[in-house]
C-alpha cells in the first residue's frame, strides 16, 4: 500500500537525520517504526511498564551495566546500520 502524505519540515528533518545517523536506510523505514513504537507504548499496561523499569533497576543495581563511552556508542551506531542496511530491526535501546 503507498501513501502520500506532507510532513512538517522539522519532521522530514528529523527523519533526515536518523537515515544520516544510520538507524534507518529509508524513510518508510522512520515511519514504521515510529508507528509501531507508538502502538507498543500504547498496549504495554501501565503495571507491566511498572515491572520493565523495576528489573532494570534491580539489573543495575547488580552492576549489569556497561560504562556508556564513545566506543560503545561507535560500535552500536555500526550494528544499527548494518542491522538497517539488511533491513532488519534495530532495536529500540540502540535507535533511541
Amino acid at each position: 500500500m503507498t501513501v502520500t502524505i506532507a510532513l512538517p519540515d522539522h519532521i522530514q528533518t528529523q527523519i533526515d537525520g536518523e537515515i544520516e545517523a544510520g538507524r534507518f536506510a529509508t524513510e518508510q523505514q522512520v515511519i514504521v517504526a515510529a508507528l509501531e513504537r507508538m502502538a507498543d507504548d500504547r498496549t504495554i499496561p501501565p503495571d507491566m511498564l511498572d515491572e520493565l523499569l523495576a528489573e532494570s533497576i534491580a539489573g543495575a543495581d547488580r552492576g549489569d551495566t556497561r560504562e556508556f563511552t564513545r566506543e560503545v556508542m561507535d560500535e552500536l551506531s555500526a550494528q544499527a546500520k548494518v542491522n538497517a542496511e539488511l533491513g532488519l530491526d534495530v532495536p529500540d535501546d540502540i535507535k533511541y
